[in-house]
């Protein structure tokens, strides 16, 4: 599961990016993987695992509605289930 979000500055011509995702080690642990920093240059990169995929969901979920409380704006989601894309609407 993928979401890529992103926050214009029309005074200044810079967007700043956030991408967040869940994917599974090679140990059955599973990661939030989250990038960020503005667009056109090297963003900063970190790994948080989980032990059941039900918490990174969560974890994901809630990294999401705080970003779109920021001001973010999601531009992109890819493997979320049409009952959990309209969870994440209602809440916008």
């Amino acid at each position: 599961m993928k979401v890529y979000l992103q926050r214009p500055n029309p005074l200044t011509g810079v967007v700043l990016y956030y991408s967040l995702q869940i994917q599974r080690d090679l140990l059955g642990r599973w990661h939030v993987i989250r990038e960020w920093g503005r667009s056109g240059s090297p963003g900063t990169l970190r790994h948080t695992p989980y032990d059941a995929y039900e918490l990174a969901i969560e974890a994901m979920l809630a990294l999401e509605s705080e970003l779109l409380d920021k001001g973010y704006q999601a531009m992109m989601r890819e493997g979320m289930s049409p009952a959990m894309a309209g969870l994440l609407n209602q809440g916008a």
